[in-house]
């Protein structure tokens, strides 16, 4: 006789399969930063919440502060209950809470590491994580090579065949093309290709995967989705929040490579591909690298680029502080948290059809948003008097905001 079982605590609204993951375990580096708190810790626990957590799941958390386990524990309880897109229940917490550790030290500190090998090796003795450990790099691009080089050191890269290893990696991924290359190459001397996440959280986003359900299983728009209907598309990612606590991370990335490299041109490619020959990885990534190959920067860029700070003065009856006046952002700099672009998809489909992409930091609201904006009519058979102003048609995908 075979039984099924039914998590109690699953919505039955959510359609995905649910897939619980094997014996495992997690080390966050950067684990006290603003992505750790808000996003990978309350996703967690969500996954926990929700059943799919295996019960011996371990977190080890990785990080310069003198902390205790405990006291990492509440920094976790705090950020959970404070951000977590389920209910907080407090059975759930403590089942977690069993597998909490830390471990004190700097990425260049060879004892630290030694010191998570060893907790990271009693995790799997005493909660049976199988020896399969996932490593999250929420630190600056600059520390990914000597992590790296401090994971294969210690032997914490190392995987039998019984057993896996694998680093996920946040963006941004170098400054250019020559750095991205040379960090690849540092990453995979100690990781496998096939074991190594470059992460573009906006592609968790279920408007943006719903994005090619509306396209290529939609009779009523994909015919429409081309040069021929299409007067230009906006992609808009803006925020009303300013730098906050990550004036250090920000200073010197700036607008357009923290938002506009990654999260917006994902969003262009997932637009403005060709329909895929199947949802497997490779199939959709080689319709991606053909759009994107085929995207192109329009000139004369002082008329279809925009770059600007934000200043100080009062949003929504409060007064707040001008990028210059942010703790921790160098006065004299002239990193932008503004940027704008003008691009064209240089192929049959899109030729003639400008991309606009945009975004910012204290704006008048907070959304990511996709317009496709269609043509005028060429004839529109009413008097003037008969309606208010005709503007274009819009078909327009609202994403829901997260800070990048």
């Amino acid at each position: 006789m075979t039984r099924s079982w039914t998590n109690p605590l699953r919505d039955p609204r959510d359609k995905r399969l649910p897939r619980i993951a094997g014996p495992s375990s997690m080390v966050i580096f950067g684990v006290t930063g603003d992505l750790s708190r808000k996003k990978l810790m309350p996703a967690i626990y969500d996954l926990a919440h929700r059943g799919l957590l295996p019960p011996g799941f371990s977190l080890v958390g990785f990080a310069r502060r003198e902390w205790e386990h405990q006291d990492f524990g509440e920094l976790v309880h705090d950020a959970v209950a404070e951000n977590a897109r389920t209910p907080f229940r407090e059975s759930v917490w403590n089942r977690l809470a069993e597998g909490i550790r830390f471990v004190q030290g700097t990425f260049d500190d060879d004892d630290a590491f030694d010191r998570l090998a060893a907790t990271v090796r009693e995790l799997d003795t005493e909660r049976g994580t199988g020896g399969n450990t996932a490593f999250y790099l929420s630190i600056p691009p600059w520390a990914f090579p000597i992590v790296s080089k401090q994971l294969s050191r210690s032997g914490l890269a190392d995987a039998d065949d019984s057993t896996w290893r694998r680093v996920v990696i946040e963006k941004p991924f170098g400054h250019d093309l020559a750095s991205a290359q040379e960090l690849n190459g540092v990453v995979n001397q100690v990781f496998p290709e096939e074991s190594v996440f470059r992460i573009d959280h906006y592609l968790g986003k279920e408007t943006v995967q719903n994005i090619l359900a509306l396209r290529f299983a939609n009779q009523l728009f994909e015919p429409l989705w081309n040069a021929h209907y299409v007067d230009h598309v906006q992609i808009t990612m803006a925020e009303d929040i300013g730098l906050g606590g990550r004036a250090a991370y920000y200073d010197g990335i700036g607008a357009a490579r923290d938002v506009i490299q990654n999260h917006l041109l994902q969003l262009l490619a997932l637009t403005a591909m060709e329909e895929p020959v199947s949802f497997e990885p490779g199939a959709l990534r080689a319709e991606k690298v053909k759009v994107l190959g085929a995207t192109k920067a329009v000139g004369p860029f002082d008329e279809t680029t925009a770059a600007g700070q934000y200043s100080g003065g009062w949003q929504g009856g409060t007064k707040v502080p001008g990028l210059a006046q942010e703790a921790g952002f160098a006065k004299e700099s002239t990193t932008e948290t503004y940027a704008a672009v003008t691009l064209e998809v240089q192929n049959r489909r899109w030729a003639g059809v400008p991309f606009y992409l945009r975004t910012g930091k204290r704006l008048g609201r907070r959304v990511t948003e996709i317009a496709v904006v269609f043509k005028r009519a060429p004839h529109l058979p009413f008097d003037s008097t008969s309606t208010d102003e005709l503007g274009e048609n819009a078909w327009s995908s609202a994403c829901s905001p997260m800070r990048a």
